[in-house]
Protein backbone atom coordinates (compact mmCIF):
# COMPACT_ATOMS: atom_id res chain seq x y z
CA UNK A 1 0.00 0.00 0.00
CA UNK A 2 1.41 3.41 -0.87
CA UNK A 3 0.48 6.72 0.62
CA UNK A 4 0.77 9.67 -2.18
CA UNK A 5 -0.21 12.99 -2.67
CA UNK A 6 -1.41 15.41 -4.97
CA UNK A 7 -2.31 19.10 -4.90
CA UNK A 8 -5.35 21.11 -2.89
CA UNK A 9 -8.77 21.10 -1.68
CA UNK A 10 -11.47 21.85 0.85
CA UNK A 11 -13.66 19.89 3.11
CA UNK A 12 -16.82 22.73 4.30
CA UNK A 13 -17.52 23.45 0.70
CA UNK A 14 -19.95 21.97 -0.86
CA UNK A 15 -19.69 20.14 -4.69
CA UNK A 16 -19.95 22.50 -7.49
CA UNK A 17 -21.30 20.80 -10.33
CA UNK A 18 -19.06 20.75 -12.94
CA UNK A 19 -19.11 23.13 -16.33
CA UNK A 20 -21.93 21.77 -19.22
CA UNK A 21 -19.26 21.09 -21.90
CA UNK A 22 -16.45 20.65 -20.14
CA UNK A 23 -15.16 17.13 -18.93
CA UNK A 24 -13.19 17.15 -15.60
CA UNK A 25 -9.81 15.58 -15.41
CA UNK A 26 -9.55 12.78 -13.46
CA UNK A 27 -7.30 13.07 -10.04
CA UNK A 28 -4.16 11.21 -10.14
CA UNK A 29 -2.47 9.52 -6.87
CA UNK A 30 0.89 7.30 -7.25
CA UNK A 31 1.09 8.21 -10.37
CA UNK A 32 -1.18 5.78 -12.20
CA UNK A 33 -4.26 5.59 -9.89
CA UNK A 34 -7.06 7.77 -11.32
CA UNK A 35 -10.29 9.10 -9.51
CA UNK A 36 -13.02 10.39 -11.43
CA UNK A 37 -14.74 13.49 -9.70
CA UNK A 38 -17.85 13.11 -12.77
CA UNK A 39 -18.40 9.58 -11.99
CA UNK A 40 -20.27 9.34 -8.35
CA UNK A 41 -20.84 5.83 -6.79
CA UNK A 42 -23.65 7.33 -3.68
CA UNK A 43 -24.33 3.21 -2.48
CA UNK A 44 -20.68 3.40 -1.72
CA UNK A 45 -20.94 6.82 0.53
CA UNK A 46 -19.96 6.90 3.94
CA UNK A 47 -22.04 9.30 5.28
CA UNK A 48 -21.15 12.94 4.37
CA UNK A 49 -17.78 11.20 2.55
CA UNK A 50 -18.58 10.36 -0.81
CA UNK A 51 -17.77 7.62 -2.95
CA UNK A 52 -16.44 8.06 -6.70
CA UNK A 53 -15.23 5.88 -9.35
CA UNK A 54 -11.34 4.90 -9.67
CA UNK A 55 -9.05 2.97 -11.80
CA UNK A 56 -5.67 1.19 -9.76
CA UNK A 57 -2.61 0.42 -11.55
CA UNK A 58 -3.10 -1.59 -14.80
CA UNK A 59 -6.50 -0.46 -14.81
CA UNK A 60 -8.21 -2.75 -11.64
CA UNK A 61 -11.71 -1.33 -11.13
CA UNK A 62 -11.69 1.05 -7.99
CA UNK A 63 -13.70 3.26 -6.14
CA UNK A 64 -12.34 6.26 -4.14
CA UNK A 65 -13.45 7.82 -0.61
CA UNK A 66 -12.86 11.46 -1.01
CA UNK A 67 -12.65 12.55 2.55
CA UNK A 68 -13.52 15.92 4.75
CA UNK A 69 -10.90 18.11 6.14
CA UNK A 70 -13.36 18.85 9.37
CA UNK A 71 -14.18 15.00 9.64
CA UNK A 72 -10.67 12.86 10.24
CA UNK A 73 -9.76 9.68 8.44
CA UNK A 74 -8.67 6.77 10.38
CA UNK A 75 -5.50 7.00 8.67
CA UNK A 76 -3.49 5.79 11.93
CA UNK A 77 -4.44 2.69 11.93
CA UNK A 78 -3.99 1.90 7.59
CA UNK A 79 -0.56 -0.14 8.63
CA UNK A 80 -3.34 -2.79 10.68
CA UNK A 81 -5.84 -2.75 8.03
CA UNK A 82 -2.86 -3.65 5.30
CA UNK A 83 -1.92 -6.55 7.73
CA UNK A 84 -5.51 -7.98 6.82
CA UNK A 85 -6.49 -10.97 3.89
CA UNK A 86 -9.66 -11.46 3.86
CA UNK A 87 -11.77 -11.66 0.62
CA UNK A 88 -14.64 -10.17 2.49
CA UNK A 89 -13.59 -6.39 2.87
CA UNK A 90 -12.14 -4.16 0.27
CA UNK A 91 -8.49 -4.48 -0.81
CA UNK A 92 -6.78 -0.94 0.03
CA UNK A 93 -4.95 -0.27 -2.65
CA UNK A 94 -3.74 3.52 -1.87
CA UNK A 95 -4.28 6.41 0.14
CA UNK A 96 -3.24 10.07 0.44
CA UNK A 97 -3.57 13.31 -0.95
CA UNK A 98 -4.95 14.52 -4.59
CA UNK A 99 -6.20 17.79 -6.78
CA UNK A 100 -10.09 17.28 -6.36
CA UNK A 101 -11.68 19.22 -9.58
CA UNK A 102 -15.22 19.72 -7.86
CA UNK A 103 -13.36 22.68 -5.95
CA UNK A 104 -9.93 22.79 -6.89
CA UNK A 105 -8.23 21.84 -3.68
CA UNK A 106 -6.32 19.15 -1.75
CA UNK A 107 -8.31 16.12 -0.14
CA UNK A 108 -7.36 12.96 1.52
CA UNK A 109 -9.00 10.16 -0.30
CA UNK A 110 -8.84 6.11 0.12
CA UNK A 111 -8.71 3.83 -3.32
CA UNK A 112 -10.20 0.39 -2.51
CA UNK A 113 -10.42 -2.52 -5.32
CA UNK A 114 -14.38 -2.66 -6.50
CA UNK A 115 -15.30 -5.99 -5.66
CA UNK A 116 -18.08 -5.40 -4.03
CA UNK A 117 -21.35 -5.69 -6.29
CA UNK A 118 -24.97 -4.10 -4.97
CA UNK A 119 -25.50 -3.61 -1.69
CA UNK A 120 -27.66 -6.39 -0.21
CA UNK A 121 -30.40 -4.18 1.31
CA UNK A 122 -30.48 -2.16 -2.58
CA UNK A 123 -34.34 -1.23 -2.87
CA UNK A 124 -35.23 -3.00 0.71
CA UNK A 125 -35.29 -2.11 3.74
CA UNK A 126 -32.61 -2.44 5.72
CA UNK A 127 -33.89 -3.16 9.35
CA UNK A 128 -36.37 -5.50 8.37
CA UNK A 129 -35.31 -7.73 5.14
CA UNK A 130 -36.89 -10.84 5.70
CA UNK A 131 -34.16 -13.07 4.70
CA UNK A 132 -34.42 -16.91 5.90
CA UNK A 133 -32.38 -18.15 8.67
CA UNK A 134 -30.22 -20.73 6.96
CA UNK A 135 -29.36 -18.53 4.05
CA UNK A 136 -28.34 -15.54 6.23
CA UNK A 137 -26.28 -18.68 8.51
CA UNK A 138 -24.37 -20.09 5.66
CA UNK A 139 -23.72 -16.96 3.10
CA UNK A 140 -23.35 -13.41 5.20
CA UNK A 141 -22.96 -14.41 9.02
CA UNK A 142 -20.08 -16.88 7.80
CA UNK A 143 -18.42 -14.44 5.95
CA UNK A 144 -18.87 -11.59 8.37
CA UNK A 145 -17.22 -14.01 10.90
CA UNK A 146 -14.34 -14.65 8.44
CA UNK A 147 -13.94 -11.14 8.46
CA UNK A 148 -14.50 -10.33 11.80
CA UNK A 149 -11.73 -13.44 12.56
CA UNK A 150 -8.74 -11.57 10.27
CA UNK A 151 -9.42 -8.28 11.59
CA UNK A 152 -9.15 -9.68 15.44
CA UNK A 153 -5.87 -11.11 14.22
CA UNK A 154 -4.85 -7.57 13.56
CA UNK A 155 -5.99 -5.57 16.50
CA UNK A 156 -8.78 -4.14 13.80
CA UNK A 157 -11.68 -2.94 15.23
CA UNK A 158 -13.89 -1.96 12.49
CA UNK A 159 -16.76 0.36 13.60
CA UNK A 160 -19.00 0.50 10.64
CA UNK A 161 -20.85 -3.03 10.89
CA UNK A 162 -24.63 -2.77 9.68
CA UNK A 163 -26.80 -3.28 6.99
CA UNK A 164 -26.69 -0.68 4.26
CA UNK A 165 -22.73 -1.08 4.39
CA UNK A 166 -22.86 -4.90 3.22
CA UNK A 167 -22.76 -5.56 -0.48
CA UNK A 168 -23.19 -9.01 -2.53
CA UNK A 169 -19.84 -9.33 -4.20
CA UNK A 170 -22.25 -9.52 -7.41
CA UNK A 171 -23.76 -12.93 -6.55
CA UNK A 172 -27.58 -12.51 -5.39
CA UNK A 173 -27.15 -15.62 -2.98
CA UNK A 174 -25.40 -13.49 -0.57
CA UNK A 175 -22.30 -16.42 -0.79
CA UNK A 176 -19.96 -14.01 -1.93
CA UNK A 177 -21.17 -11.05 0.55
CA UNK A 178 -18.93 -8.45 1.41
CA UNK A 179 -18.62 -5.74 4.33
CA UNK A 180 -18.02 -2.61 3.12
CA UNK A 181 -14.88 0.06 3.79
CA UNK A 182 -14.78 2.00 7.21
CA UNK A 183 -11.17 3.98 7.16
CA UNK A 184 -12.56 7.18 5.57
CA UNK A 185 -14.80 8.09 8.58
CA UNK A 186 -14.34 7.79 12.72
CA UNK A 187 -15.37 4.48 13.52
CA UNK A 188 -18.99 4.90 14.37
CA UNK A 189 -19.81 7.76 12.55
CA UNK A 190 -21.79 7.07 9.87
CA UNK A 191 -23.70 4.44 11.75
CA UNK A 192 -27.26 4.46 12.63
CA UNK A 193 -28.05 4.60 16.63
CA UNK A 194 -29.74 1.34 16.34
CA UNK A 195 -26.70 -0.51 15.11
CA UNK A 196 -24.33 1.10 18.30
CA UNK A 197 -24.78 0.51 22.32
CA UNK A 198 -26.56 2.46 24.14
CA UNK A 199 -23.79 4.29 25.61
CA UNK A 200 -22.58 5.04 22.17
CA UNK A 201 -25.53 5.88 20.98
CA UNK A 202 -26.07 8.48 23.43
CA UNK A 203 -22.62 10.25 21.98
CA UNK A 204 -22.57 12.49 19.15
CA UNK A 205 -21.83 10.39 16.28
CA UNK A 206 -18.65 12.43 15.62
CA UNK A 207 -17.75 12.13 19.47
CA UNK A 208 -18.48 8.53 19.89
CA UNK A 209 -14.65 7.94 19.91
CA UNK A 210 -12.87 4.53 19.60
CA UNK A 211 -15.06 1.36 19.64
CA UNK A 212 -13.83 -1.65 20.56
CA UNK A 213 -14.41 -5.19 19.81
CA UNK A 214 -17.61 -5.76 22.36
CA UNK A 215 -19.30 -2.46 20.17
CA UNK A 216 -18.40 -4.50 16.81
CA UNK A 217 -20.25 -7.50 18.26
CA UNK A 218 -22.78 -5.92 19.57
CA UNK A 219 -23.28 -4.30 15.83
CA UNK A 220 -23.26 -7.69 14.18
CA UNK A 221 -26.44 -8.87 16.09
CA UNK A 222 -28.21 -5.91 15.29
CA UNK A 223 -27.51 -6.50 11.40
CA UNK A 224 -28.09 -10.36 11.71
CA UNK A 225 -31.19 -9.44 13.39
CA UNK A 226 -32.31 -6.94 10.53
CA UNK A 227 -31.53 -9.41 7.87
CA UNK A 228 -33.82 -11.79 9.25
CA UNK A 229 -36.88 -9.51 10.58
CA UNK A 230 -40.12 -8.72 9.10
CA UNK A 231 -40.98 -5.93 11.66
CA UNK A 232 -39.34 -3.13 11.98
CA UNK A 233 -38.71 -1.84 15.30
CA UNK A 234 -37.68 1.40 15.28
CA UNK A 235 -40.29 2.74 12.85
CA UNK A 236 -41.54 6.09 13.20
CA UNK A 237 -38.99 6.32 16.37
CA UNK A 238 -37.02 8.97 16.80
CA UNK A 239 -33.00 8.36 17.94
CA UNK A 240 -33.77 9.59 21.12
CA UNK A 241 -36.90 7.00 21.59
CA UNK A 242 -34.88 4.29 20.09
CA UNK A 243 -32.33 4.59 22.89
CA UNK A 244 -35.22 4.88 25.20
CA UNK A 245 -36.54 1.74 24.30
CA UNK A 246 -33.62 0.08 24.54
CA UNK A 247 -33.13 1.57 27.97
CA UNK A 248 -36.20 0.28 28.99
CA UNK A 249 -37.09 -2.92 27.22
CA UNK A 250 -33.00 -3.81 26.95
CA UNK A 251 -31.40 -4.06 23.25
CA UNK A 252 -32.69 -8.03 22.69
CA UNK A 253 -36.46 -7.21 23.72
CA UNK A 254 -36.21 -4.69 21.74
CA UNK A 255 -34.74 -5.53 18.27
CA UNK A 256 -36.47 -8.91 18.69
CA UNK A 257 -39.46 -8.72 19.92
CA UNK A 258 -42.49 -8.25 16.98
CA UNK A 259 -40.37 -11.39 15.27
CA UNK A 260 -40.40 -14.85 15.36
CA UNK A 261 -37.10 -16.29 14.85
CA UNK A 262 -35.29 -20.11 15.24
CA UNK A 263 -34.05 -20.78 18.86
CA UNK A 264 -30.25 -21.44 17.64
CA UNK A 265 -30.67 -17.73 16.25
CA UNK A 266 -32.29 -16.64 19.52
CA UNK A 267 -29.45 -18.08 21.21
CA UNK A 268 -26.91 -15.71 19.36
CA UNK A 269 -28.78 -12.38 19.25
CA UNK A 270 -29.51 -12.93 23.25
CA UNK A 271 -25.45 -13.52 23.59
CA UNK A 272 -24.33 -10.40 21.15
CA UNK A 273 -27.17 -7.67 21.95
CA UNK A 274 -26.71 -8.19 26.37
CA UNK A 275 -26.38 -4.29 27.09
CA UNK A 276 -23.62 -5.34 29.74
CA UNK A 277 -20.58 -5.72 27.76
CA UNK A 278 -19.15 -8.18 30.70
CA UNK A 279 -22.17 -10.35 29.74
CA UNK A 280 -22.11 -10.22 25.46
CA UNK A 281 -20.29 -12.89 23.60
CA UNK A 282 -16.98 -12.47 22.90
CA UNK A 283 -15.70 -13.70 19.76
CA UNK A 284 -14.79 -17.20 20.74
CA UNK A 285 -18.27 -17.29 22.48
CA UNK A 286 -19.49 -16.64 18.69
CA UNK A 287 -17.58 -19.14 17.26
CA UNK A 288 -18.00 -22.08 19.67
CA UNK A 289 -21.62 -21.53 18.89
CA UNK A 290 -21.04 -21.43 15.25
CA UNK A 291 -19.47 -24.76 15.67
CA UNK A 292 -23.13 -26.08 16.90
CA UNK A 293 -21.74 -26.48 21.22
CA UNK A 294 -23.48 -24.46 23.54
CA UNK A 295 -22.10 -21.43 25.01
CA UNK A 296 -21.40 -21.11 28.76
CA UNK A 297 -23.67 -18.68 30.79
CA UNK A 298 -21.32 -16.36 32.53
CA UNK A 299 -21.63 -14.55 35.73
CA UNK A 300 -23.30 -11.25 36.52
CA UNK A 301 -21.68 -8.20 35.16
CA UNK A 302 -20.98 -4.66 37.00
CA UNK A 303 -23.37 -3.00 34.89
CA UNK A 304 -27.18 -3.42 35.65
CA UNK A 305 -30.24 -1.37 34.76
CA UNK A 306 -31.73 -0.92 38.17
CA UNK A 307 -35.42 0.53 38.87
CA UNK A 308 -36.26 2.99 41.32
CA UNK A 309 -40.05 1.73 43.49
CA UNK A 310 -41.18 4.91 43.18
CA UNK A 311 -40.14 7.51 39.98
CA UNK A 312 -38.55 10.86 40.57
CA UNK A 313 -40.43 14.14 38.56
CA UNK A 314 -38.21 15.51 36.39
CA UNK A 315 -38.79 18.36 33.68
CA UNK A 316 -43.16 17.25 33.38
CA UNK A 317 -41.59 13.27 32.98
CA UNK A 318 -41.11 10.36 35.61
CA UNK A 319 -38.25 8.42 35.96
CA UNK A 320 -37.67 4.96 37.52
CA UNK A 321 -34.21 4.06 36.01
CA UNK A 322 -31.06 6.19 36.87
CA UNK A 323 -29.87 5.80 33.30
CA UNK A 324 -32.69 7.39 31.47
CA UNK A 325 -32.75 10.70 33.95
CA UNK A 326 -28.77 11.33 33.34
CA UNK A 327 -30.20 11.37 29.71
CA UNK A 328 -31.65 14.15 30.21
CA UNK A 329 -30.44 16.13 33.00
CA UNK A 330 -27.89 17.85 30.65
CA UNK A 331 -30.48 19.43 28.82
CA UNK A 332 -32.51 21.58 31.74
CA UNK A 333 -29.75 22.13 33.86
CA UNK A 334 -31.39 25.19 35.67
CA UNK A 335 -34.08 23.07 36.73
CA UNK A 336 -30.96 20.29 38.72
CA UNK A 337 -30.16 23.24 40.67
CA UNK A 338 -33.13 23.48 42.87
CA UNK A 339 -33.89 19.10 42.23
CA UNK A 340 -30.26 18.73 44.34
CA UNK A 341 -30.54 21.93 46.42
CA UNK A 342 -33.93 21.03 47.91
CA UNK A 343 -32.85 17.15 48.57
CA UNK A 344 -35.48 15.52 46.13
CA UNK A 345 -32.73 14.09 43.96
CA UNK A 346 -30.48 13.11 46.96
CA UNK A 347 -34.07 11.42 49.04
CA UNK A 348 -34.95 9.60 46.01
CA UNK A 349 -31.73 7.28 45.81
CA UNK A 350 -31.77 7.23 49.25
CA UNK A 351 -35.41 6.10 49.95
CA UNK A 352 -36.64 4.48 46.24
CA UNK A 353 -33.28 2.75 44.53
CA UNK A 354 -31.48 1.94 47.91
CA UNK A 355 -27.93 1.65 46.34
CA UNK A 356 -24.88 3.39 48.32
CA UNK A 357 -22.51 3.56 44.99
CA UNK A 358 -25.12 5.61 43.67
CA UNK A 359 -25.52 7.81 46.88
CA UNK A 360 -21.39 7.79 46.74
CA UNK A 361 -21.16 9.07 43.63
CA UNK A 362 -24.27 11.67 44.10
CA UNK A 363 -22.06 13.23 46.83
CA UNK A 364 -18.74 13.00 44.69
CA UNK A 365 -21.03 14.98 41.95
CA UNK A 366 -21.98 17.60 44.38
CA UNK A 367 -18.59 18.16 45.66
CA UNK A 368 -17.27 18.25 41.98
CA UNK A 369 -19.48 20.95 40.80
CA UNK A 370 -18.92 23.05 43.69
CA UNK A 371 -15.48 23.48 42.99
CA UNK A 372 -16.77 26.50 40.59
CA UNK A 373 -19.91 27.50 42.24
CA UNK A 374 -19.46 31.07 41.59
CA UNK A 375 -18.94 30.39 38.01
CA UNK A 376 -21.91 31.02 35.18
CA UNK A 377 -21.89 27.47 34.56
CA UNK A 378 -22.27 26.06 37.84
CA UNK A 379 -25.98 24.65 36.87
CA UNK A 380 -24.32 23.14 33.50
CA UNK A 381 -21.30 21.57 35.77
CA UNK A 382 -24.04 20.74 37.96
CA UNK A 383 -26.41 19.03 35.39
CA UNK A 384 -23.24 16.95 34.03
CA UNK A 385 -21.75 15.93 37.16
CA UNK A 386 -25.16 14.17 38.46
CA UNK A 387 -25.30 13.17 34.76
CA UNK A 388 -22.26 10.86 35.55
CA UNK A 389 -23.11 9.86 39.16
CA UNK A 390 -26.43 8.55 37.77
CA UNK A 391 -24.89 6.33 34.74
CA UNK A 392 -20.83 6.36 35.09
CA UNK A 393 -21.50 3.63 31.37
CA UNK A 394 -22.74 6.90 29.57
CA UNK A 395 -21.22 9.40 27.61
CA UNK A 396 -20.07 12.86 29.23
CA UNK A 397 -22.84 15.24 28.49
CA UNK A 398 -21.89 19.18 29.06
CA UNK A 399 -24.32 21.69 27.25
CA UNK A 400 -24.39 20.41 24.01
CA UNK A 401 -21.79 18.21 24.49
CA UNK A 402 -21.84 14.54 24.15
CA UNK A 403 -18.85 12.23 23.96
CA UNK A 404 -16.60 9.80 25.41
CA UNK A 405 -12.88 10.90 25.55
CA UNK A 406 -11.38 9.34 22.52
CA UNK A 407 -14.02 11.35 20.62
CA UNK A 408 -13.58 14.30 22.24
CA UNK A 409 -10.61 15.89 19.64
CA UNK A 410 -13.15 14.99 16.66
CA UNK A 411 -15.61 17.47 18.30
CA UNK A 412 -13.43 20.15 18.70
CA UNK A 413 -11.99 19.86 15.10
CA UNK A 414 -15.36 19.86 13.34
CA UNK A 415 -16.51 22.75 15.96
CA UNK A 416 -13.07 25.05 15.11
CA UNK A 417 -13.93 24.59 10.97
CA UNK A 418 -17.34 25.14 11.29
CA UNK A 419 -17.06 28.27 13.63
CA UNK A 420 -19.35 26.72 15.58
CA UNK A 421 -18.96 28.12 19.86
CA UNK A 422 -15.88 26.68 21.40
CA UNK A 423 -17.04 27.80 25.03
CA UNK A 424 -18.27 23.99 25.81
CA UNK A 425 -15.13 22.86 25.14
CA UNK A 426 -12.81 25.61 26.49
CA UNK A 427 -14.82 24.96 30.00
CA UNK A 428 -14.42 21.02 29.54
CA UNK A 429 -10.48 21.51 29.28
CA UNK A 430 -10.04 23.73 32.35
CA UNK A 431 -12.76 22.04 34.35
CA UNK A 432 -11.93 18.49 36.28
CA UNK A 433 -15.35 16.80 34.79
CA UNK A 434 -13.97 14.62 32.17
CA UNK A 435 -11.48 13.54 34.97
CA UNK A 436 -14.54 12.84 37.22
CA UNK A 437 -15.73 10.50 34.80
CA UNK A 438 -13.12 8.74 34.56
CA UNK A 439 -13.10 8.07 38.26
CA UNK A 440 -16.41 7.04 37.96
CA UNK A 441 -16.84 5.25 34.93
CA UNK A 442 -16.36 1.10 34.59
CA UNK A 443 -15.95 1.40 30.89
CA UNK A 444 -11.97 1.36 30.51
CA UNK A 445 -11.78 1.02 26.68
CA UNK A 446 -8.35 1.13 25.06
CA UNK A 447 -7.48 4.70 24.59
CA UNK A 448 -9.53 6.30 27.26
CA UNK A 449 -7.31 6.61 29.84
CA UNK A 450 -4.56 8.31 27.54
CA UNK A 451 -7.39 10.46 26.28
CA UNK A 452 -8.61 11.28 29.67
CA UNK A 453 -5.21 12.38 30.21
CA UNK A 454 -4.37 14.47 26.96
CA UNK A 455 -7.69 16.47 27.28
CA UNK A 456 -6.53 17.23 31.53
CA UNK A 457 -3.09 18.40 30.13
CA UNK A 458 -4.47 20.48 27.70
CA UNK A 459 -5.13 22.89 30.83
CA UNK A 460 -1.41 24.19 30.18
CA UNK A 461 -2.22 24.97 27.13
CA UNK A 462 -5.21 27.20 27.85
CA UNK A 463 -3.21 29.20 30.47
CA UNK A 464 -0.98 30.44 27.47
CA UNK A 465 -2.08 33.36 25.95
CA UNK A 466 1.34 33.06 23.76
CA UNK A 467 1.16 31.93 19.65
CA UNK A 468 1.63 28.70 19.46
CA UNK A 469 -0.80 27.86 22.83
CA UNK A 470 -4.40 28.38 23.40
CA UNK A 471 -7.13 26.18 21.79
CA UNK A 472 -5.19 25.70 18.61
CA UNK A 473 -2.42 23.47 20.25
CA UNK A 474 -5.11 21.59 21.88
CA UNK A 475 -6.49 20.72 18.31
CA UNK A 476 -3.39 18.79 17.06
CA UNK A 477 -2.90 17.46 20.50
CA UNK A 478 -6.09 16.02 21.12
CA UNK A 479 -5.88 14.73 17.09
CA UNK A 480 -2.79 13.68 15.87
CA UNK A 481 -3.71 13.13 12.49
CA UNK A 482 -5.68 16.35 12.04
CA UNK A 483 -4.39 18.65 9.32
CA UNK A 484 -3.13 22.18 9.95
CA UNK A 485 -6.50 24.20 9.43
CA UNK A 486 -4.88 27.41 9.26
CA UNK A 487 -7.40 29.43 6.53
CA UNK A 488 -3.88 30.75 5.03
CA UNK A 489 -3.58 27.05 4.17
CA UNK A 490 -7.35 26.03 3.07
CA UNK A 491 -7.02 25.12 -0.16
CA UNK A 492 -4.50 22.28 0.90
CA UNK A 493 -3.95 19.05 3.19
CA UNK A 494 -0.85 20.24 5.07
CA UNK A 495 -0.44 17.09 7.61
CA UNK A 496 3.33 17.45 8.36
CA UNK A 497 5.88 20.18 8.33
CA UNK A 498 7.28 19.37 4.32
CA UNK A 499 3.95 19.48 3.09
CA UNK A 500 3.61 23.08 4.42
CA UNK A 501 6.95 23.87 3.01
CA UNK A 502 5.24 23.20 0.00
CA UNK A 503 2.05 24.25 0.02
CA UNK A 504 3.40 27.67 0.54
CA UNK A 505 5.92 26.84 -2.45
CA UNK A 506 2.93 26.60 -4.55
CA UNK A 507 1.31 29.76 -3.31
CA UNK A 508 3.85 31.52 -3.67
CA UNK A 509 3.09 32.63 -7.71
CA UNK A 510 -0.57 33.03 -6.46
CA UNK A 511 -1.46 36.37 -6.54
CA UNK A 512 -3.86 35.48 -3.54
CA UNK A 513 -0.82 34.11 -1.62
CA UNK A 514 -1.24 35.75 2.61
CA UNK A 515 0.75 38.30 3.42
CA UNK A 516 2.45 37.04 5.86
CA UNK A 517 4.04 33.03 6.37
CA UNK A 518 2.54 32.24 10.08
CA UNK A 519 -0.28 32.57 12.25
CA UNK A 520 -1.64 31.21 15.54
CA UNK A 521 -3.23 27.80 13.66
CA UNK A 522 0.32 26.93 11.64
CA UNK A 523 2.44 27.73 14.79
CA UNK A 524 0.36 25.26 17.33
CA UNK A 525 0.52 23.01 14.51
CA UNK A 526 4.42 22.32 13.89
CA UNK A 527 4.61 22.85 17.79
CA UNK A 528 2.82 19.25 18.40
CA UNK A 529 4.58 17.78 15.04
CA UNK A 530 8.00 18.47 15.77
CA UNK A 531 8.84 21.20 18.53
CA UNK A 532 12.21 21.07 17.55
CA UNK A 533 11.72 22.87 14.01
CA UNK A 534 10.01 26.25 15.62
CA UNK A 535 10.03 26.16 19.67
CA UNK A 536 13.50 27.57 20.20
CA UNK A 537 12.40 30.19 17.71
CA UNK A 538 8.62 31.17 19.18
CA UNK A 539 10.57 34.15 21.26
CA UNK A 540 11.55 35.98 17.59
CA UNK A 541 8.15 34.44 16.32
CA UNK A 542 6.00 36.55 18.68
CA UNK A 543 7.98 39.77 19.18
CA UNK A 544 6.75 42.69 18.32
CA UNK A 545 9.61 43.54 15.87
CA UNK A 546 8.95 42.92 12.61
CA UNK A 547 13.03 41.65 12.02
CA UNK A 548 12.55 39.23 14.71
CA UNK A 549 10.12 38.03 13.62
CA UNK A 550 11.58 37.60 9.68
CA UNK A 551 14.57 36.07 11.32
CA UNK A 552 12.57 33.52 13.50
CA UNK A 553 10.52 32.29 10.40
CA UNK A 554 13.95 31.94 8.69
CA UNK A 555 15.42 29.67 11.26
CA UNK A 556 11.65 27.86 11.11
CA UNK A 557 12.04 27.16 7.10
CA UNK A 558 15.78 26.34 7.73
CA UNK A 559 14.99 23.41 10.64
CA UNK A 560 12.21 21.85 8.46
CA UNK A 561 14.62 22.18 5.46
CA UNK A 562 17.37 20.62 7.40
Amino acid sequence: MTEEKNPPQDADKKEESPKPNKALEPSVLKGEIKIFPDKRLPHLDQGIIKAYQATGVGGIKAFAMVCEKHIIPQAEIVHKYTGITCPHLPKLLACGVVDWALDMKEHFVFVYEDKLGNPIALNKNALAMGLKGDVVVSTVLRNLLDALSAMHDNAFVHGNIRVDNLFDGGSTTFENASLGETLSVPAGYAQPVIYETISRALATPLGRGMPDYADDIYALGVTISSLMRVHNPAEGLSDEEIINQKVELGSFNFLTGKDRFPAQILEFLRGTLNDDPQLRWTFADIMVWADGRRVSAKQGGALTALKASRPLEFSRRKFLRPQALSMVLPQDSSIVVPLVENGELFLWLNRSLQDKEYETRYEQALTEAQKASGNSNYADRLASAMAIAMAPENPIFYRSLKFTPTGFGSLLIEAMQTKKDLTPFVDMIQGSLVGFWSKCTQIHADGVGDAVNRIENCQRFLSQAMIGYGIERCVYYLCPMAPCLSEKLSGFYVRSAEDYLMALEKMSGSKQRPEWFLDRHIVAFLSVRDKSIIEPFLADIAASERHRQRLGVLKVFASIQK
